[in-house]
């Protein structure tokens, strides 16, 4: 069942290794950029950890009972630990589920079903910045409670960086005394965003990006319309993550391409007007994700220009671009590593909740400072 897990050959042997040796940890912290597979490798482990009739000593046989209740993040075996919106009269006692207004519920159980479906699914509920503490403390109270024999209770917590300091403690104190029966797998792609004493407390394992062949592979399967150009450049840009790959499939993706380039133009040549527009056109949906994309572009286009500078020209990820890439470098002398340090931190902050149109606008004032007119 391994095979349900793009790639990431170490991480698969180091649990199936874990597994045939009975050298279980009680909490995992696996970590690695977004959409390179942690969620999925942790139901994998999941169901291999429960289930009834491994295959040859290290593989789920994704057909027992338990296997196919973990695969549809059902409990008992599994239970699924996420960022929820606030709920009506919350309090830290009750279960947060409880407390969605119908709308907010139906979204999560939607969400939820299109996860179980594909692991690689990035859940999004609008408004749902926090894994709340009634989470953390629903889950204290259900990993007291006596499981099944053979069998372990293990908890999923997706996103886990999006634990609050309240959460962050309470998750704290179920580490420091753990019950035998229990297996916590936390999943992050901001590992240092976590409390350092949580971090201690977990087996880490890295998840490393995909390379350009396995996203290629997938391409191949799931688009055979797309002729071998076009499928390596896709490969290229998603930068080993399988999310920013279907993300790229879309329209909306590619357009946004072209409003990064239109930023850097409107920036450099101090447009306002302009760059009004193009910051308009990226928050207007109010869209997190979509905010993120824009920036994760950004910082390419600059890691290109670098490329392009150096006469790298076959490790620029938007070769279709090179000619632009090559008059930019031409024509202005740009400081791109300080650049992208600058739009990683512009990322953290869009998940901070920094107002969007100040964070892009003050972005682009420090951009144009370190960027030069050299002809």
């Amino acid at each position: 069942m391994w095979i349900n897990v793009i790639g990431q050959q170490r991480a698969k042997s180091i649990l199936s290794n874990s597994f045939e040796r009975k050298r279980i940890a009680h909490a995992y912290l696996f970590h690695g950029q977004e959409g390179v597979g942690k969620d999925a490798a942790a139901v994998e482990f999941a169901m291999l950890i429960n289930c009834d009739s491994p295959v040859n000593g290290k593989e789920a046989c994704g057909e027992c009972k338990s296997c196919r209740d973990i695969n549809s993040l059902k409990p008992p075996f599994i239970r699924f630990i996420t960022a929820l919106p606030t709920g009506k009269n919350e309090s830290e006692d009750k279960d947060p589920l409880v407390t969605l207004d119908e709308e907010d519920a139906q979204i999560y159980l939607s969400e939820l079903s299109l996860k179980a479906g594909d692991k690689y699914h990035r859940i999004n509920i609008p408004g749902a910045n926090d894994i709340r503490i009634s989470s953390i403390r629903l889950l204290k109270d259900q990993v007291s409670l006596t499981g099944y024999a053979n069998k372990k209770k293990i908890f999923m917590i997706s996103q886990a960086e999006r634990m609050n300091q309240q959460s962050s403690n309470a998750l704290l104190k179920i580490l420091e005394e753990p019950p035998e029966d229990t297996v916590l797998i936390l999943t992050t792609s901001r590992v240092n965003s976590l409390l350092p004493t949580i971090v201690g407390r977990c087996q880490s394992l890295k998840f490393e990006p995909l390379t350009d062949e396995e996203i290629l592979t997938y391409l191949k399967s799931e688009h055979p319309q797309l002729n071998e150009k076009d499928a390596k450049f896709f490969a290229a840009l998603s930068q080993g993550s399988l999310t920013n790959c279907r993300e790229i499939m879309t329209q909306d993706y590619m357009d946004l391409r072209e409003r990064v380039i239109n930023f850097i133009a409107s920036t450099i040549t101090r447009r306002h007007l302009s760059l009004g527009v193009e910051i308009d056109s990226v928050i207007s949906k109010k869209d997190k994700q979509r905010i993120k994309r824009f920036l994760s572009l950004l910082s390419i286009w600059f890691r290109d220009v670098t490329m392009k500078s150096s006469g790298a020209d076959e490790q620029v990820i938007n070769s279709d671009k090179l000619d632009r890439l090559g008059k930019f470098s031409g024509n202005y002398s740009s400081e791109n590593y300080k650049i992208m340090k600058l739009i990683e931190e512009a990322i953290l902050d869009v998940d901070r909740n920094i107002f969007p149109e100040l964070l892009l606008t003050n972005l682009s004032i420090r951009i144009a400072g370190m960027i030069r007119r050299v002809n």
